[in-house]
């Protein structure tokens, strides 16, 4: 090899080191940035004359792990749809009080109670007048409790809506974004420029959707990510879809309530799986098949507020029964009417004159809401299915068998979702071990190329000499 031959090597080498040795430090620098991924150089050494010459950089690429980031993808929709379904039914259970940790009862169960032992002081003191307002005193109170609940439908209702909205509208955010990606990434590929940057910021982009619906993505020859829920509706294809969420039925263009695609209108709710729109969609259901799902978590308010209908009806039956007349009330109408949550109040005669009640029957009131009469049949009626499976218990044990019924969901959604969290905080630092940046392998990788750059410089330094041996030799 020729003095000028070796100088050029020493000099390419040099030039590869130093990229590689910009490499590792962006690597150092981004060591505790959770959406950056290791880079890595590929070396080519090129033949020249038959002799190999200095190593080249032929490509730069990023540490990947598709399949443990699928699994990633997958544990995030499961967290997001756990951890909104739990926020609902930790809301429902707090507006019941059904969490309270204060040892006292209930608030509905402890105003049932005042209203039985109100009628009790009636029964040992039937001619007491103050005993009969005390009596409609409870009963007003019980049904205000009652009314102020069902009067939360339309609050909780919006707010869920709200939630949805937002959802969807950081969907269609997120889809923009990855799109946009697409587009630069193929670009700078096309012209040879490495892309490990970009893809590291559209995996952030899907990642943060993946918390919102469950995705699977593929991968095309121009390094592009096709992105589709996992029931197959395209969230971003050549270009990014939109969507619409819709509250309100609107026929003929929107049948029901859902989500809808903007391009086609086509409605596409059933695709969306997993994550925290399902879980929003679920809560939001109204349909006889989400009203007859055993699963909690699907027709939620609306069970929520059918089981208070159904308290109401109840509780009207049994008093109005044992008191042979109209005590509670709805409006005015003795019949049962839809909304009977909403309705429920004290006869308004009794109300304006407490001396007209009657006392006679204040034991068999009192002794009826203890009777185990209560049918699953009466509790959860079959125009309005509430999720309660229960059968021969009084009153009491329907107010129960609610504030169990929504404890209980809170419970077991928060057993599930820490169990989710867990298995999404293994899985991302399995992802990050393979892919995450390791300072000790980026330092003892910056010694090695320190080492070669001073060999190289020595090289260098040699061979200048030899040039100026030979000139003084030719003077």
């Amino acid at each position: 090899m020729s003095l000028s031959a070796a100088l050029n090597t020493a000099v390419i080498g040099l030039q590869t080191l130093q990229s590689q040795t910009r490499l590792a430090a962006g690597n150092v620098s981004n060591a505790q940035n959770p959406n950056y991924t290791r880079k890595v150089s590929t070396l080519t050494t090129p033949v020249a004359e038959g002799l190999p010459s200095a190593a080249l950089i032929s490509s730069i690429t990023r540490v990947a792990a598709p399949e443990i980031q699928q699994d990633l993808y997958r544990a995030n929709a499961d967290f997001g749809r756990l951890q909104q379904q739990l926020t609902y039914t930790k809301e429902l259970a707090e507006t019941l009080d059904a969490t309270n940790t204060t040892g006292d009862q209930p608030t509905m169960l402890a105003m049932l109670t005042r209203f039985e032992d109100a009628w009790k002081q009636l029964e040992a003191t039937p001619e007491n007048n103050d005993l009969k307002n005390l009596v409609v005193q409870r009963g007003n109170e019980l049904a205000t409790e009652i009314r102020r609940l069902n009067g939360l439908q339309s609050e909780l209702q919006s707010r869920a809506q709200e939630n949805l909205r937002s959802q969807i509208d950081s969907l269609n955010e997120a889809t923009n974004k990855i799109a946009e990606l697409n587009g630069k990434i193929a670009s700078q590929a096309a012209a040879g420029a490495p892309i490990g940057d970009l893809e590291d910021l559209r995996d952030a982009e899907i990642a943060a959707l993946s918390d919102k619906v469950g995705i699977r993505t593929i991968k095309n020859d121009r390094g592009e990510l096709f992105v589709y829920t996992e029931g197959g509706v395209q969230l971003v294809g050549t270009v990014s879809q939109q969507f619409d969420y819709i509250s309100v039925a609107n026929p003929p263009t929107y049948p029901q309530p859902g989500i809808y695609l903007q391009s086609s209108g086509a409605d596409v709710t059933a695709g969306f799986l997993n994550g925290t729109t399902r879980a929003s969609i679920d809560y939001l259901d109204s349909t006889t098949t989400g009203l007859a799902s055993t699963d909690p978590n699907v027709g939620t308010l609306s069970k929520f507020f059918n089981q208070l209908d159904s308290f109401a009806s109840n509780l009207a039956d049994v008093v109005n029964t044992a008191y042979g007349g109209v005590f509670f009330d709805y409006n005015g109408a003795v019949a049962t009417p839809p909304d009977e949550a909403g309705r429920i109040t004290v006869e308004a005669g009794v109300t304006a004159d407490p001396s007209t009640l009657d006392a006679s029957v204040a034991g068999a009131v009192q002794q009826a809401m203890r009777n185990t009469t209560r049918t699953n049949a009466q509790i959860n009626r079959t125009t309005d299915p509430n999720g309660l499976v229960i059968a021969n218990v009084n009153i009491f044990g329907v107010a129960n068998s609610i504030l169990a019924y929504h404890a209980r969901a809170a419970a077991d959604n928060e057993t599930q979702r820490d169990s989710a969290e867990r298995l999404e905080n293994t899985l991302d630092q399995k992802y990050r071990n393979l892919t995450g940046v390791n300072i000790d392998d980026e330092l003892a990788q910056l010694q090695v190329l320190q080492n070669n750059y001073a060999a190289l410089a020595n090289v260098m330094n040699t061979v200048t000499q030899m040039f100026d041996t030979l000139v003084n030799i030719g003077r």
